[in-house]
């Protein structure tokens, strides 16, 4: 039977295997449309193989749950995960990757995002994530509680397709709901970014993206 060094030893062993097993895989990316699945397994198989270094919080996600008036009277509830946003994020081309918790067709899944932004520093912060459903998803900045809307004029939020071509956003300058409902595919890259460049302070803020 092999000793708890050697074990780990044979786990190290296999992970960096694997992984100069999908360096060669791996081709380049067009960096016009955003990381390629690839890009993406690489990342989270350098971080289990590796672990987490630097200021980077643990990206792993605690179970909870959130209820959200549907506007069809009507409400969805379901699992929701929790994740800590980190820098730099503040471009397309270096959001934080995100994931949905498992959950179910009748429950649904949904992701918060905690972060903040601020006009003059770091005026905003960027979320790559691939829905597991092609359905509608509900995306908003939380008020109070994730169960309402935040509404205000100093930010917007913003969601782009793989193309980095913006497909929905909240309006600019306008003292509104900082929420709207988009259609997105499974399988697909979609970029979020929030915004707050009128954000004077700093601007402390939880993202809600509900499927």
């Amino acid at each position: 039977m092999k000793t708890r060094r050697g074990l780990k030893n044979s786990l190290y062993q296999l992970a960096v295997f694997s992984l100069l097993i999908m360096l060669s895989a791996c081709g380049g990316d067009d960096k016009k449309k955003g990381p390629s699945i690839c890009k993406e397994s690489l990342f989270f198989l350098i971080v289990c193989a590796f672990g987490s270094s630097g200021s980077a919080p643990d990206k792993g996600q605690d179970s909870g749950t959130y209820s959200i008036d549907t506007g069809k009277n009507a409400t969805e509830s379901g699992e929701l995960g929790e994740i800590d946003e980190y820098e730099p994020n503040n471009l397309l081309d270096n959001a934080n990757i995100v994931i949905f918790p498992g959950g179910s067709a009748s429950t649904g899944e949904g992701i918060r995002l905690h972060g903040s932004v601020h006009s003059t520093d770091d005026i905003a912060d960027y979320f790559i994530f691939t829905p597991k459903h092609s359905s509608a998803h509900h995306i908003y900045l939380c008020a109070d509680t994730c169960n309402e809307s935040v509404e205000d004029e100093s930010v917007y939020i913003m969601i782009y397709d793989q193309n980095q071509t913006t497909i929905a956003s909240t309006p600019v300058g306008t003292m509104a709901r900082q929420e709207f409902t988009v259609e997105l595919t499974a399988g697909i890259a979609y970029y979020i970014e929030v915004n707050g460049y009128a954000a004077t302070d700093r601007y402390d803020y939880l993202l809600a993206v509900i499927d």
